[in-house]
């Protein structure tokens, strides 16, 4: 396949920066990517599995 040609159209997707870079870091901790998540995350909407995509652990709470 030539380059620059792909067998999926582009999509638009813009998330907010400071969401998609907390994402970028997210996806990285658990050895994934944000296109994989994005499509598992998909899969889980529209019913085709009951799965969500792994996440990583959450931050310890913040003592007032």
């Amino acid at each position: 396949m030539p380059a620059g040609i792909h067998l999926k159209r582009a999509r638009t997707y813009r998330p907010e920066p400071e969401l998609y870079q907390q994402a970028k870091a997210a996806v990285a901790e658990v050895d994934s990517t944000m296109n994989d998540h994005i499509n598992a995350f998909l899969r889980w909407l529209t019913h085709e599995t009951d799965e969500l995509p792994r996440r990583p652990e959450a931050p310890p709470a913040k003592q007032p």
